[in-house]
């Protein structure tokens, strides 16, 4: 029979600009997106937030709040990014922001 070797340790995490720093890795996830975390950190400064991590995995973390944990994922970042694929990229973004924008418009 094995053991299961699990270890959580509490630490602290960054919420910056970039995203959810910490141990030098960035991370995210849906909820932080949804209330504009980062947008706010850029505009109000960073701050930072108490998580739970395991450290044999680092691709996740956890927060937690009063009533619920939830994990954020670890981003990363492509070394290799075509510029001209980059630029397609930002310009259907863009596309589909004023796309958007003119549609409430006619509501």
């Amino acid at each position: 029979m094995s053991k299961l070797n699990l270890t959580i340790i509490l630490g602290l995490a960054t919420v910056s600009k970039n995203g959810l720093e910490f141990n030098g890795k960035i991370y995210t996830n849906a909820t932080m997106l949804k209330f504009h975390w980062f947008k706010t950190a850029q505009i109000e400064g960073q701050w930072e937030i108490p998580i739970f991590f395991n450290p044999c995995d680092l691709t996740e973390i956890m927060l937690f709040d009063i009533d619920s944990i939830t994990y954020a994922n670890i981003i990363e970042p492509s070394r290799n990014v075509n510029p001209e694929m980059k630029q397609l990229y930002h310009d259907a973004i863009n596309s589909l922001k004023k796309r958007l924008k003119e549609s409430k418009k006619k509501l």
